[in-house]
């Protein structure tokens, strides 16, 4: 072999980069999907934000004051189904709710089990960037806050 002379290939030349190709890939496939569930994780906080400010503000829509009968305790709070949800309405109109969240709704469940407590129950869709072709109707979203009217001294 003279100086001259080409170095002799080896066989694996070039193996490195198909490897370096390959983990490149992964690690953004990796990226997307976090990107993704953060993307759903981050829509569902703010349906959490909004049905606990929408169950407070249904806790003081209260229509009328039970007084307990021997006069000792405080007056208690009471609600309807109808006035929890119609609270819930307004202030997520008020905020602009619908602006943030796609698709959201008030769910069936929101109104009162005991009449004294506000519950509201929040519906969405959350749509992830990029994988939107793989989900493209969404990833349905739940969120439930409950507030309740207490009158003290």
């Amino acid at each position: 072999m003279s100086p001259a002379d080409p170095a002799p290939s080896r066989p694996d030349d070039g193996q490195v980069s198909i490897l370096v190709i390959g983990m490149m890939l992964i690690c953004l496939l990796a990226l997307i999907v976090v990107m993704a569930v953060t993307s759903v994780h981050l829509a569902e906080r703010k349906l959490q934000a909004h049905a606990d400010n929408a169950a407070l503000a249904a806790a003081d829509t209260f229509r009328d004051l039970e007084v307990p009968d021997d006069g000792a305790g405080s007056p208690i709070a009471v609600l309807d189904d109808a006035s929890v949800s119609g609270a819930a309405g307004s202030y997520l109109a008020e905020v602009g709710a619908e602006h943030d969240l796609d698709s959201l709704g008030i769910d069936p469940g929101t109104g009162t089990r005991d009449g004294r407590t506000a519950q509201v129950t929040l519906t969405a869709v959350a749509h992830p960037p990029v994988v939107a072709w793989i989900v493209p109707e969404g990833v349905p979203i739940t969120a439930s806050g409950e507030a309740r009217a207490e009158f003290g001294q």
